[in-house]
């Protein structure tokens, strides 16, 4: 048994608009990465400095900056979008 909660898709709703926009590039700037990864973060706020990076962040600019997973690959680890109506 997990001990860790499963993503549920509607935590994520930058993040998927984010990679919806961005696809499977694999070269995203430092702003896009930015609204990917980071504006579902509770700690984000638009008034961060722009050198003020997590780790979390780093990881996962390093994934997608190496090729690993594109940004909509990203979104996909969440799993298929709920319906609007079960939000």
């Amino acid at each position: 048994m997990s001990t860790s909660p499963e993503p549920r898709e509607h935590e994520f709703p930058n993040l998927r608009t984010a990679a919806a926009k961005l696809g499977s590039r694999r070269d995203p700037s430092l702003d896009e990465l930015r609204e990917l990864l980071c504006h579902d973060c509770d700690f984000w706020h638009d008034e961060h400095e722009d050198d003020l990076e997590c780790s979390c962040f780093r990881i996962l600019r390093m994934i997608v900056a190496r090729g690993v997973l594109s940004p909509a690959e990203l979104s996909a680890v969440l799993g298929p979008d709920e319906p609007a109506g079960e939000r």
